[in-house]
């Protein structure tokens, strides 16, 4: 009889030892085809027309040709870089106005979906497209003349 009891108690104790600790012995787990075909929808997490840190990704809103944001550029010179996807049109218009009137920035490249770049341009630049993809326009200070000042910006955007 002592040899059952102390049987008895071990295991009894071994059991409240594995609730204690949360072990978990078997686990069942029904999972249908349909379950593991569902897609889940997520939103992009890169902001649209909104300048986060140097980098202002452009998207015109349905059915528009045109965009207007505000950027900032710092007087230490790192230019902003905006990217633009294109899927149509063949003319980019674009102007960069700045807050202040004595700073002197303008696009200082444009890189194109094909690896080419081409640039400075004033701030103002009209621009023959080369084919759909992501360009990439560089707003700059004009170091040839002056010093670098910090501003808020507008940026309008065109393509037709």
């Amino acid at each position: 009889m002592l040899v059952y009891g102390s049987v008895f108690a071990i295991a009894c104790n071994d059991q409240a030892k594995k609730e204690e600790t949360g072990m978990v012995l078997t686990t069942e787990t029904n999972i249908t085809p349909a379950d593991s075909a569902k897609k889940t929808e997520t939103k992009d997490s890169i902001p649209n027309n909104i300048q986060v840190d140097s980098v202002i990704h452009l998207s015109f809103m349905k059915n528009s040709n045109s965009i207007t944001v505000k950027g900032y550029l710092d007087k230490k010179g790192d230019p902003v870089i905006c990217y633009l996807p294109v899927v149509n049109g063949k003319k980019l218009t674009a102007l960069v106005t700045p807050e202040k009137s004595k700073a002197n920035i303008r696009f200082s490249h444009i890189y194109l979906p094909n690896g080419k770049s081409d640039g400075p341009f004033s701030p103002s630049m009209k621009y023959n497209l080369v084919g759909e993809g992501l360009y990439k326009l560089y707003i700059a200070p004009n170091r040839m003349a002056g010093d670098p000042v910090s501003t808020d910006f507008t940026l309008t955007v065109k393509v037709q």
